[in-house]
């Protein structure tokens, strides 16, 4: 399994402070990042596309995908979260108001967009790969993903809090190969993180206690101002597999 950072963190290049990961070329785990990290026509090759939750930092990037796509021939996106994430995509963006219902172009019966709603812990098959979406604790509804590709498993968070459902559902994941998961805000900010459903190094390294897989852990999300002093306090908990990522980079899962 190939996961390329399209937008990990902020602050020093344009995308990293929107979250998205690229899975296999075609796969997207939010899209924070998709259109202002990959050139057109690379673009295109995006089909499916899973949305942890609404904010715009996760979803920026899909009007704007859609839009450079939808005239190559044979396009369509598929975009899936649970039952809050796909409303919210249809009253507040998707809306012929912000933007073009493109659920409804060029017409009802061959849209461009279909937005699919996921039913929590319940995997769906795309292509060659099984997605589950594991709620998780955030100020909005939020679920993180596991994603199997038969032979490996990914495990992403997404923005939350300390949280139990996700690392019960990670523990018991056959052939677990990774946690991709956050921290947002350096460890004086603890009451900031607590209240918007982030986490901190320490905050981190208290959820990491109910991991129990020695598996390599790839961090994500730190606030732009925040992420050198973020960085030096992961280094703190000294997790010799706990690294940040790094934007852009393709990692072998």
């Amino acid at each position: 399994m190939k996961v390329k950072v399209l937008g990990c963190y902020g602050g020093i290049a344009p995308g990293r402070g929107m979250t998205s990961f690229l899975i296999n070329d075609t796969v997207a785990l939010d899209a924070g990042g998709l259109s202002f990290a990959l050139p057109v026509d690379r673009q295109a090759k995006v089909k499916d596309v899973f949305i942890s939750h609404a904010h715009l930092d996760h979803t920026c990037c899909l009007p704007f995908l859609i839009d450079n796509s939808f005239a190559s021939p044979g396009f369509s996106l598929r975009i899936y979260g649970i039952h809050e994430v796909v409303t919210a995509l249809a009253k507040h963006l998707f809306n012929g108001s912000l933007w073009p219902d493109f659920t409804s172009i060029p017409d009802d019966l061959t849209p461009v967009l279909k937005l699919v709603t996921l039913e929590p812990e319940k995997a769906v098959k795309v292509g060659n790969l099984s997605v589950r979406a594991i709620s998780v604790s955030h100020s909005v509804p939020t679920t993180g993903f596991v994603v199997d590709d038969g032979k490996a498993s990914l495990a992403f968070s997404s923005d939350t809090g300390p949280t139990h459902r996700f690392w019960d559902v990670v523990n018991a994941t056959k052939n677990l190969k990774a946690v991709i998961t956050e921290s947002s805000f350096p460890n004086s900010e603890e009451g900031l993180a607590r209240i918007s459903g982030h986490l901190t190094p320490a905050l981190l390294g208290m959820e990491l206690s109910k991991l129990g897989r020695d598996v390599p852990i790839y961090v994500y999300g730190a606030k732009p101002r925040f992420v050198s002093r973020i960085k030096s306090e992961l280094a703190v908990l000294k997790r010799k597999n706990l690294r940040m990522f790094v934007q852009g980079r393709t990692y072998a899962i």
